[in-house]
C-alpha cells in the first residue's frame, strides 16, 4: 500500500471535498496510517491529511515486428500473453484483439469477486461462468457504449439473493474494470443457477458420515 500525506495551509469543505490551496505532497510505502498519526499531525501551521493513495500495476507491451500487428504484452507479476490485429488492420488474427482483452478482464474481475463474495458467505459455490456481449461506438474512439453480463452460477442449494447481491457488489463496489468501464458503457447484468447434483456438499458429507 502506497501513501500519500498532504500538507495544506488553507482547507475548505467544497461540495466535492477539494482542497483550496495545495502546498506539498509527499508518497510513502509499506508504513501504516497509525505510525504517520503519532509522527504528523499539526506541522509549522501546515494541516496534515493521509490517505490511501493506492496500489501501483506495472506492464510492458512490446511489438513483436514489423510483419504484422502481434504485441507481447508482459505483466508486473511476471505474466505474459499475446495480442494481435485483425488482418484488415494489418494483423494476422493470431491472439486476442487488445480492446477484446479489456473485455476478457473485466468479466475476469467481476467472476473473481463473485465466487469470493459467494464463499465469504458461506455458499457452496462450485462454478462461475460469465458470458459478455458488448457494443462500441461506430466512430473513434470506439468507446463501449453497451455491455451485458449474463453470470452461470453453480453449486448447491445457492440462495438466489445472495448471488444477485454479489453481483451488484461486484459491479457497484469493488470490480474497478466494470466500474470504470462504466462510465462510458450501460452495464447491465443476468444471472441463472445451476443446481450440482454430482457431489455432496461438506455438510452433507458429515451427516451422512455420522
Amino acid at each position: 500500500m502506497r501513501l500519500a500525506v498532504l500538507l495544506f495551509d488553507t482547507f475548505s469543505r467544497l461540495p466535492n471535498n477539494l482542497v483550496l490551496r495545495f502546498v506539498h505532497q509527499r508518497f510513502f510505502g509499506s508504513i501504516s496510517i497509525g505510525t504517520f498519526n503519532q509522527q504528523l499531525g499539526y506541522n509549522n501551521g501546515l494541516q496534515v491529511i493521509i490517505f490511501d493513495a493506492g496500489e501501483n500495476m506495472e506492464a510492458n507491451v512490446r511489438w513483436t515486428g514489423v510483419s504484422g500487428m502481434s504485441f507481447l504484452a508482459e505483466t508486473g507479476s511476471g505474466h505474459a500473453v499475446l495480442m494481435d490485429g485483425a488482418p484488415e488492420g494489418g494483423g494476422h488474427n493470431l491472439a486476442p484483439r487488445p480492446m477484446e482483452m479489456v473485455l476478457l478482464g473485466t468479466g475476469g474481475c467481476s467472476a473473481y469477486d463473485v465466487v469470493l463474495i459467494l464463499r465469504k458467505g458461506k455458499q457452496d459455490v462450485r462454478g462461475c461462468e460469465v458470458k459478455l456481449s458488448a457494443e462500441r461506438a461506430t466512430t473513434e474512439p470506439k468507446v463501449f457504449t453497451k455491455i451485458h453480463f449474463h453470470f452461470i452460477v453453480t453449486g448447491r442449494n445457492l440462495k438466489a439473493n445472495l448471488v444477485e447481491r454479489a453481483i451488484a457488489l461486484s459491479h457497484e463496489k469493488y470490480c474497478s474494470a466494470s466500474i470504470m468501464l462504466g462510465k462510458t458503457a450501460e452495464m447491465t447484468c443476468s444471472f441463472e443457477i445451476v443446481e450440482d447434483l454430482t457431489l455432496a456438499s461438506e455438510h452433507e458429507q458429515i451427516s451422512h458420515s455420522a
